[in-house]
């Protein structure tokens, strides 16, 4: 059976948010926006089939690191990846050791970022297959 990832992306920068979207829209997979941590908490409970969130790190009211804690307590699988601007502030082993599924530093190139959501994927569905 073939799978489409649902994708959440959490980023308040729109134009980011919609460059991720159209990349993973065009891989077949599927792409919701949230352009706040609040928008993607309401999606997460309501929706309830998220696969994998990427966040940005830096945003208003709520980082992305306070944002994954949260999106824990919903739903302790759920595969997070981070995307930062300042990779001197969060560097990928440390967004690891934070419980991100991956950190991703801005700018990245289309397969950077598909390689890590199917990755992420995989850690919570090894034996999906992907479209």
């Amino acid at each position: 059976m073939q799978y489409r990832i649902k994708v959440l992306i959490v980023e308040d920068d729109n134009a980011m948010a919609q460059m991720c979207a159209k990349l993973i829209r065009r891989r077949g997979h599927s792409a919701v926006i949230a352009c706040s941590s609040q928008d993607a908490l309401a999606i997460v409970r309501m929706a309830g089939d998220i696969d994998v969130v990427i966040s940005d790190v830096k945003m208003p009211y709520m980082d992305g690191i306070q944002l994954m804690g949260r999106l824990r307590a919903i739903d302790g699988g759920l595969p997070i990846i981070l995307m930062t601007g300042y990779a001197s502030i969060l560097g990928p082993n440390q967004a690891v050791a934070l419980g991100a599924a991956d950190c991703l530093t801005k700018p990245f190139d289309s397969e950077t970022l598909l390689g890590s959501v199917e990755r992420a994927f995989r850690m919570k569905h090894p034996q999906a297959a992907l479209e």
